[in-house]
């Protein structure tokens, strides 16, 4: 192998990459990755040649039809394709600048004008300059096309792409210099060089189904021939999917059939009982007896534990932490955010301490310094009895000396592998896994065939339904002017959006998207300037989080503008109004879940609803019924059935696996029957 040194490092000669290129290649070996390129993909996730193939668009932009410019008024208020020579291109200064320039193509002429990314767009919008544009066509005196996404066409037409793939790119990504071309660039160049493809599937299962090559699928869902003609490798690629999850959960069910441990409460599950300040649902009590009966058989315990929004899921799943405790063994709480991780530590030191117990807490926050060492030193010895903890759980570092039970709180946040990986730390302790997306009863057994499930459906009495509604634009003053009456009495309000800030997109056709930072700032100047606010995401430190968390506890502040991080793991009684921006681009899970945050107390609660202006029929009905509909288990029936493609759901967003392509409820079926022939397979095989 040729290498050549430079600045005392020894580099590979750049002619010698295709030659060895694979998925497991690093991200180094591609042209233009230098450090902090390299950095930004990281943190998003994708540390190899192989991630990289698998961070698939988000969308596609179809320009495989080209408009002459003398039809596009066929297309008002609607997104069309147009190439031709740029005549005029000038930036008008004011108070707004705004980049104009004029499109001609021999039939007519149209407008192209650009208020953001100005100086990016000049760059290219020359007089002289052959682009294809776009866009949604608007007239204002003339046609118009405002920031529509362009490409300029060089003297190789074949170049342009028909269907054009749009990806999802950060805040970190864009400021190293990641864009929409680099991306397209950068997975162009893989395809050319990459000649090793893994074996994803077994070749047996692979020509049964006569799937297309890998190769070949991941090169049209990145640059289709057709969007009509993805559907053939889309499907290859979803099979992949739930195949590998499918032999994880195979692998983690063998693991189940190893003996636990027979473990009781003792006298510590009356103590408990005595010091609750509330009385515990018939429902709840039933679970706490089922899941009691089961932790004392000789055989491992392996169940989910699921039930509505505030059903008293986590009272009831810490009686399941006593039988440990009381025979000397560890208790192990994992949860999927820092949030959720300090509010469980909170209320379940709180709880053991007049039993004589106490609970450490550890995530990557409290990783630092001698307190983490001390911490899994105390651990790993014994002497800490119970943690809380988030993925800092899963660290080969953290080791258990007699594990009792691990509870996972939040189950489908987590991957299978990450799942199995605390399984693996004491492979006799007993697995409670807690859900509070309520999953539909006509699914549970195809995606839980091998898992017995605890399910709680009543709420604690007083609670009242949060009375929700779907708010029209026009009606959204309405709604400012009765949240800041019912604030002026006490009550505090949720302000949620999709998204932290704005994302590069190329695509202005697409519906705009609401994100915190603009959100926040039209809030705070406009109806709400006058009340104390703070705004709350995922990327904020963990201090950080905590404080603003405590102001509005406590009613320092009443509003709080948040993404979703707010979902799982917030508590505030005094909580009763939450709005929820571009409600159409959620799954009605997740709603749901989110209205939960409201409505924990015996005060009236509201949810508005509010969209962006261009929902479907389809999408408009099924916030109507969700308006209607409070029971979890029927909203996620209710979900299942009417959900549309793209939506932003539990499921999707995280948790099982991770899943790209494949959609585990959609494809339950599709999954039963992987599970049943991977079983086939393997007993063909005499792999058992």
């Amino acid at each position: 192998m040729q290498t050549a040194r430079r600045q005392g490092k020894i580099l590979m000669s750049r002619r010698n990459v295709p030659a060895m290129l694979d998925f497991l290649s690093p991200l180094s070996l591609l042209p233009g990755m230098g450090p902090k390129r390299i950095a930004a993909l990281q943190e998003a996730g994708t540390e190899t040649v192989g991630e990289l193939l698998y961070r698939f668009p988000l969308r596609y932009l179809d320009r495989s039809v080209v408009t002459p410019l003398k039809s596009v008024g066929g297309f008002l208020d609607r997104s069309c394709t147009v190439s031709g020579i740029v005549a005029t291109a000038r930036i008008e200064r004011g108070r707004k600048s705004r980049l104009r320039a004029l499109l001609s193509d021999g039939t007519g002429s149209l407008e192209l004008l650009w208020f953001r990314g100005i100086p990016y767009c000049r760059n290219f919008i020359r007089k002289g300059i052959r682009i294809i544009a776009t866009g949604k066509i608007t007239r204002f005196t003339a046609f118009q096309m405002v920031h529509p996404v362009v490409e300029v066409v060089t003297t190789d037409a074949a170049a342009v792409l028909p269907v054009l793939p749009l990806y999802g790119l950060t805040g970190a990504m864009r400021d190293a210099g990641i864009g929409q071309q680099f991306m397209r660039k950068t997975v162009q160049w893989i395809f050319k060089n990459c000649k090793h493809y893994p074996q994803s599937l077994p070749q047996p299962i692979e020509s049964r189904h006569a799937f297309p090559p890998l190769a070949a699928c991941l090169q049209e869902l990145h640059f289709p021939t057709a969007i009509a003609a993805l559907e053939p490798f889309r499907e290859r690629l979803r099979f992949e999917e739930l195949y590998r999850l499918a032999l994880t959960l195979h692998s983690s069910r063998k693991n189940f059939l190893l003996p636990g441990r027979p473990l009781r409460a003792g006298p510590l599950r009356q103590q408990l009982l005595r010091q609750l300040p509330f009385t515990l649902t018939d429902d709840q009590k039933d679970a706490i007896g089922t899941l009691l009966d089961d932790i004392a058989a000789p055989r491992r315990m392996h169940r989910l534990l699921q039930g509505d929004v505030g059903s008293g899921k986590t009272v009831v799943a810490f009686f399941t932490l006593l039988p440990a405790l009381n025979e000397g063994l560890q208790a192990v709480w994992m949860t999927p955010t820092e949030v959720l991780a300090r509010q469980t530590w909170r209320n379940l030191d709180g709880w053991l301490r007049p039993l004589g117990y106490c609970a450490d807490l550890l995530t990557s926050a409290t990783e630092g310094g001698g307190h983490h060492t001390g911490l899994r030193r105390r651990i790993a010895s014994g002497e800490s009895r119970c943690i809380v903890g988030t993925h800092a759980l899963l660290q080969s570092s953290v080791s258990f000396r007699a594990a009792g039970i691990f509870i996972i709180d939040e189950q489908h946040r987590f991957g299978a592998r990450q799942r199995l990986m605390l399984h693996e730390k004491d492979r006799r302790a007993d697995v409670l896994l807690m859900s509070a997306t309520p999953i539909p009863q006509t699914l549970a057994q195809t995606l839980y065939g091998d898992l017995d499930i605890v399910t709680i459906r009543s709420l604690p009495p007083g609670r009242q339904p949060v009375a929700t509604h779907l708010v029209p634009g026009e009606k959204r003053a309405d709604m400012e002017k009765f949240i800041k009456k019912r604030i002026a009495s006490g009550a505090q309000c949720y302000y949620i959006v999709p998204r932290i800030e704005r994302e590069e997109s190329e695509d202005e056709t697409e519906p705009p998207l609401h994100d915190l930072k603009t959100t926040f700032a039209a809030l705070t100047r406009g109806a709400f300037n006058d009340l104390p606010a703070a705004f709350i995401h995922g990327k904020l430190d963990s201090e950080e989080k905590e404080r603003i968390l405590g102001d509005f506890a406590c009613g320092k502040t009443v509003l709080l503008v948040a993404t979703s991080v707010i979902e799982v793991g917030i508590d505030v009684s005094a909580a009763s109004i939450i709005v929820i921006e571009n409600s159409e681009r959620f799954g009605l899970a997740q709603l749901h879940q989110l209205r939960g945050r409201v409505g924990r107390s015996r005060k009236k609660a509201y949810c508005f609803l509010l969209t962006s202006g261009s929902v479907t029929p389809e999408a408009g009905q099924r916030l109507k019924s969700f308006c209607s509909e409070h029971d979890g288990f029927a909203v996620a029936e209710l979900d299942l059935n009417t959900r549309g493609p793209g939506e932003v759901t539990g499921y999707r967003q995280s948790g099982w696996d991770n899943l790209l392509v494949a959609d585990i409820l959609r494809d339950a079926q599709l999954f039963a029957e992987i599970r049943s022939e991977i079983g086939h397979y393997l007993y063909e095989h005499s792999v058992r």
